[in-house]
């Protein structure tokens, strides 16, 4: 669940229902709306690139088990800003580890190495 998901389900859960919604103005009502906007089942659990990175990392992980984005973008055909830009969320979702400073380079963690991108 994002950090996004759990900050709404705490307002809903812990603010909204100690208090009479008929008190909260339209304005706000509308505003909360377009805040929850689409639900996080709606949204695909891999971008393109995502499935691209973690597809190639999975496939390489016993010749490379860590990478720069160079190399993975080199791999791919692709930039390593591309990469960089794309490999955050697979950072923050767990499924890749960001390893040193100069340079850095990821690794596959255990999250990763099982995940599914066909889904």
């Amino acid at each position: 669940m994002s950090k996004k998901q759990d900050f709404i389900n705490f307002i809903e859960d812990e603010l909204m229902s100690k208090i009479d919604t008929n008190e909260i103005p339209e304005g706000v009502k509308v505003y909360w709306d377009a805040f929850k906007g689409k639900k996080e089942e709606d949204k695909p659990l891999f971008t393109d690139t995502g499935k691209m990175i973690l597809g190639y990392m999975q496939e390489h992980v016993s010749d490379m088990p860590i990478a720069k984005a160079k190399d993975i973008g080199e791999g791919l055909f692709i930039s390593s800003r591309k990469v960089s830009g794309s490999i955050r969320k697979l950072v923050t979702e767990g499924y890749v580890e960001k390893i040193g400073q100069d340079p850095v380079v990821y690794e596959l963690t255990e999250k990763g190495k099982a995940a599914n991108i066909n889904e």
